[in-house]
């Protein structure tokens, strides 16, 4: 019998970038808050107890789509999404409720990753 795997939440979402400096000028544009440290590569956000971190695109990673998506819980996708387009994000899935009742939207910011945002059901 295989012992399940102790894991905990999410604690920090990476986004890879090839502009540090202006993708942390429209993260914190978008979210509201500055960061809350900053080394070499990266620059990190605190999102309510998860770390954002954008770090700079190297050998290992880069921005983009890749098949993976966390999505972080809004009170209103439709009004994050139109926001967030309005200054350059892209909708790449969605606005769209689910057979869940949950409202999804992935939204391409401009530096080409991935970021979800999800409602809860009604």
């Amino acid at each position: 019998m295989t012992v399940p795997l102790a894991l905990g939440s999410i604690g920090n979402v990476f986004y890879f970038v090839d502009d540090l400096e202006a993708a942390v000028d429209w993260y914190s544009a978008r979210l509201g808050r500055s960061p809350i440290q900053r080394g070499g590569a990266l620059v990190a956000f605190d999102i309510d107890g998860v770390r954002l971190t954008l770090h700079r695109n190297d050998e290992l990673n880069s921005s983009g789509p890749a098949g993976v998506s966390a999505y972080w819980t809004v009170d209103d996708v439709d009004v994050i999404a139109a926001e967030w387009i309005t200054h350059g994000a892209v909708a790449h899935r969605g606005p769209k409720t689910v057979f869940t009742g949950e409202r999804l939207c992935q939204l391409l910011d401009p530096f080409g990753n991935l970021f979800s945002v999800r409602q809860a059901p009604a």
